[in-house]
């Protein structure tokens, strides 16, 4: 039982290690995503597919992408972190009311609130 229990700290050990969050201020803020996610869903008719979304978003945003927004996520190097980023943002927005949070799934679509927003910020 010992054997076991030192085992399971050293493991937790070397992820609490391998997986320390991004400094402040390295990335892009997620803030800056949100005009780019509203014009992306409009320039789509009004709702869009997340990844025609996201190809869009990366277009508008691909400038000012730095290293560490075009690095893949420590805990899951398949995912780039600008996406990862350009999802929260999504969910805040549709926390906020601004993108539809009861959208079928995959789905994104702009409210009347979302495209008010998006008026009175460009």
């Amino acid at each position: 039982a010992k054997a076991s229990k030192e085992w399971h700290i050293s493991i937790s050990k070397k992820k609490e290690k391998s997986h320390k969050k991004l400094k402040e201020g390295l990335r892009t803020p997620e803030d800056a995503y949100r005009i780019p996610i509203l014009e992306s869903i409009i320039e789509l008719g009004g709702e869009g597919k997340a990844q025609d979304v996201m190809d869009k978003v990366f277009e508008k945003m691909a400038k000012n992408l730095n290293e560490y927004d075009l690095a893949p996520l420590p805990l899951n190097p398949r995912i780039k972190r600008w996406k990862n980023t350009t999802r929260w943002c999504r969910y805040t927005l549709a926390n906020e009311g601004l993108i539809d949070p009861n959208s079928e799934r995959g789905v994104w679509v702009i409210t009347e609130k979302g495209r008010n927003y998006l008026k009175s910020n460009i």
